[in-house]
């Protein structure tokens, strides 16, 4: 009598549960739950802070008197606060790629290898590529997930700051941590990771290995965005002011000039003693400067982001055919 009574409640108990993982699924997310878990936070807690640093920083500069009063003609004690949190907020956000390349993406395949797990599972009754496509699926939402939500929150702080900060967007601190350029620069190191984890088979290995690359590639990167569009020139009078439709442009060379467009290096009869002289002769009369301006950052940026997707593509395609080959 006591089963007929209570059969029916924990029946009732799993049905109002709903459906749980199961399978791989559920293997993924009890393996990795603990990542999953730091990420989920590391992405909530870096939204709440850069909600809370922008709204911090624009209510300094309204108390300041701004718009009303110029950027420009605000107190040094009301800018160097936004300046320093500038730098903060993109030295921080610099570390993601690193940090989820060496600590995600290198021991997601190699702690598997390492431990024997990953042949247990592949040798039962799931492929090998099916198991990878499951760790692939982490791997990239672990990259992707906050890197997205982190990238363009960043954005969204950065445009409303930018007036009271260096404007030099093409820096990397601007350049690759807003938009799709966190993303994509995480991406890259997490699949990397993964591809040096399934090689190595060593956790620590991998890691190292991921680190130095990690370094390597974002150092090798910044040499990169000056070449992703062509950039703008400009002339104005050698004496006159600089022009105030470029203030938010990265200028990136400059020269001396002839009206007829002939370039001299910017340095160009400063040591003559005759200075004057020496550009009559030359018939230097024009400043002429190179520049990206600020409407080519998004245009640039994407540029980027879908080279370096295209680079982790071409790693992720390697992982599945080598995966596919080879045992585990």
């Amino acid at each position: 009598m006591s089963t007929l009574t209570h059969a029916p409640d924990r029946a009732g108990s799993r049905h109002k549960s709903g459906p749980r993982p199961r399978g791989l699924v559920w293997l993924m997310l009890r393996q990795h739950r603990v990542m999953l878990l730091m990420v989920t936070a590391l992405t909530v807690l870096g939204a709440l802070w850069i909600v809370y640093q922008r709204g911090v920083a624009l209510d300094a500069v309204h108390a300041a008197g701004w718009p009303e009063k110029p950027a420009t003609e605000l107190s040094q004690s009301v800018l160097t606060p936004i300046q320093d949190r500038i730098g903060t907020m993109g030295f921080a956000l610099s570390m993601l790629p690193i940090v989820l390349g060496v600590f995600c993406g290198a021991p997601l395949i190699a702690a598997d290898q390492e431990q024997g797990t990953a042949q247990l599972v592949t040798t039962q009754s799931v492929p090998r590529r099916r198991w990878l496509a499951h760790k692939l699926g982490i791997g990239l939402t672990v990259a992707l997930a906050p890197t997205v939500v982190l990238g363009f929150l960043h954005l969204w702080w950065w445009r409303a700051v930018r007036p009271f900060g260096d404007r030099n967007w093409l820096q990397g601190s601007v350049f690759d941590n807003t938009g799709p350029m966190l993303a994509a620069l995480t991406l890259l190191t997490v699949v990397a990771g993964i591809t040096i984890g399934l090689l190595a088979r060593r956790v620590l290995l991998a890691m190292v290995v991921t680190f130095v690359f990690a370094v390597v590639s974002l150092l090798a990167w910044t040499w990169v965005p000056a070449m992703l569009a062509t950039p703008h020139r400009a002339s104005y009078p050698l004496n006159g002011d600089y022009p105030s439709g470029l203030t938010t442009a990265v200028e990136v060379d400059n020269w001396v000039s002839t009206a007829s467009g002939e370039l001299f290096g910017f340095g160009t009869c400063f040591e003559e003693k005759k200075y004057e002289a020496c550009l009559a002769d030359k018939g230097i009369v024009n400043r002429t400067i190179e520049y990206f301006s600020y409407d080519q950052m998004a245009v640039m940026q994407w540029t980027g982001a879908g080279i370096l997707t295209a680079v982790s593509v071409s790693l992720i395609a390697f992982v599945v055919v080598r995966v596919g080959r080879r045992p585990l």
